[in-house]
C-alpha cells in the first residue's frame, strides 16, 4: 500500500475490518460510502480507486495535514503494529512507551515551569 501499511495496520487506521480490507484489495466486495470515507481520509484517491482513473495517491494540498490528523494517524498506525504483536510483547512495548510518554511529560511540564518563573521574575 502505498502509504507503507500492512493491511492490519491499514485496517486499523481505517476503522474497517481486516477480512473487509482483504476482500476489498481482491475484489470480491466493493466498498460503500462509509468506508470510502475512511479510505479517503488516508489519501487514496477515490477516482482511482474506484474508476481508474488518475493516480493511486489524492493530490495534497501545498498545506501539511492538521497536526492533530497526523497525530491520530501516527496513534493508529502504533495500535496497528501493537496488535501484530503477542500480549507479552505489546504489554511490555506498552509500558516503554508509557514510560517514555511520562517522561516527556514530566519534562514538558518543568519547562512551562521555569518559563512562568521567568516571566514573573522578568
Amino acid at each position: 500500500m502505498h502509504l507503507g501499511l500492512t493491511q492490519k495496520e491499514f485496517s486499523s487506521l481505517t476503522g474497517l475490518h481486516i477480512g473487509v480490507v482483504r476482500k476489498y484489495e481482491n475484489g470480491v466486495n466493493v466498498p460503500g460510502g462509509e468506508a470510502l470515507v475512511a479510505i479517503a481520509k488516508t489519501g487514496v484517491n477515490l477516482n482511482w480507486l474506484l474508476l481508474g482513473q488518475g493516480d493511486m495517491c489524492a493530490e495534497t494540498s501545498s498545506e501539511s495535514p492538521a497536526p492533530r490528523d497526523t497525530y491520530l494517524r501516527k496513534i493508529d498506525a502504533v495500535k496497528g503494529l501493537l496488535d501484530g504483536l503477542d500480549e507479552d510483547r505489546r504489554n511490555a512495548v506498552l509500558e516503554e512507551i508509557f514510560s517514555r510518554v511520562q517522561e516527556a511529560k514530566r519534562v514538558a511540564d518543568l519547562e512551562e515551569l521555569v518559563r512562568e518563573m521567568a516571566r514573573k521574575l522578568g
